[in-house]
């Protein structure tokens, strides 16, 4: 029998494979792109990406120590938060061992550069894992777990401020989610709190140090206004820049109901939006913006994501499954549409 899964504009998917189907699909697709090399890894690009953007960090900060008009200040704070979720891209990749053959040295360049940018890269990876693994499924994807409902359904837990937020969620949207970089630093201590060894521990303790860093040292070697004005722009712009990144990807998208079995291949496909390539939106968004493609080979090397969207329409195009692709400026305006359709469900 068929299955249906409702999106957030209450318009319905209809399953088109079985999981026996998908999983031959998904075998053939996968032996023609590690047939075509595209999988194989790229140590010159990952070697310039890295030079540029953690050597574009360390000359922020340089300069953030000898300008002090706070024009240069801000534009100075734009930068370092720029370099910051440039190199979070890289701890992703590292993450997802798109990097390195090594998961080892993957997971040891992931921690340094975590340390760097105050980043929990072993919670982080715990959770984003959790996504990959059953996205946009519910009370299954960590990542749906946000004061934002895309649903028409008002969930009986969202009380008090959620249901707040529910209310006035197209408007709160841009302001609330430029907090992420905060949110996202912080939620690792969750992490930490449930496990009980020393390698927690130990990360924790590195955690705070790196906070101290970036959250309190700013205050103790600035002036006052000099510390508070970097600590504003940095995060703000950190945190938008994370949120027009990643919301684009699944926000909207269709929400699978716990317990419905669909093959990976379709869930991937059907719960994932890609954002319309140059090579402007290319650079900017770290390669997501092909995230159905990221979502089917989370370890192919960013630059050669492109390569696999053709052997995904085909197959997209066999099956009839729907391959959506929107402009960045459309994926925003879709986005608060559908948040401001769910707005009336929570009044």
């Amino acid at each position: 029998m068929t299955k249906k899964i409702k999106s957030a504009n209450s318009s319905y998917y209809k399953q088109k494979l079985t999981r026996v189907q998908g999983a031959k699909a998904y075998t053939k697709l996968r032996a023609q792109v590690y047939g075509a090399g595209i999988i194989d890894r790229e140590y010159w690009y990952y070697t310039f990406l890295s030079f540029m953007d953690i050597g574009g960090l360390l000359i922020s900060l340089v300069l953030l120590f000898f300008v002090n008009h706070w024009t240069l200040v801000t534009l100075v704070s734009v930068a370092v938060g720029f370099f910051v979720v440039r190199i979070g891209g890289l701890l992703h990749d590292a993450g997802h061992r798109g990097i390195f053959k090594s998961p080892l040295i993957n997971d040891i360049y992931g921690y340094i550069l975590s340390f760097v940018i105050a980043f929990p890269y072993l919670a982080w990876k715990i959770k984003h894992n959790a996504h990959h693994a059953h996205t946009n499924e519910e009370d299954e994807d960590p990542d749906l777990d946000i004061p934002f409902q895309f649903l028409e359904e008002v969930p009986k837990k969202r009380d008090g401020f959620a249901r707040w937020v529910h209310r006035y969620q197209s408007i709160l949207y841009y302001p609330l989610g430029s907090l992420v970089s905060f949110s996202t630093r912080m939620n690792g201590f969750r992490t930490f709190g449930r496990e009980r060894d020393v390698k927690f521990y130990s990360l924790a303790v590195a955690q705070v140090i790196a906070l101290f860093c970036w959250y309190i040292l700013p205050f103790l070697v600035f002036p006052l206004y000099k510390a508070g004005l970097f600590f504003v722009v940095n995060n703000i712009f950190t945190g938008f820049y994370l949120l027009n990144i990643f919301a684009p990807n699944h926000k909207g998208m269709p929400q699978i109901k716990k317990g419905l079995e669909y093959s990976f291949v379709e869930q991937q496909i059907i719960t994932s939006r890609n954002i319309t390539r140059n090579w402007l939106i290319d650079y900017l968004y770290l390669g997501l913006n092909y995230q159905i493609e990221h979502h089917l080979f989370v370890n192919c090397p960013r630059n050669k994501l492109n390569q696999i969207g053709p052997y995904v329409k085909d197959l997209c195009n066999q099956y009839k499954i729907p391959f959506l692709e929107m402009s960045a400026f459309d994926s925003n305006k879709f986005i608060v549409s559908e948040l401001k359709k769910a707005e009336a469900y929570a009044r």
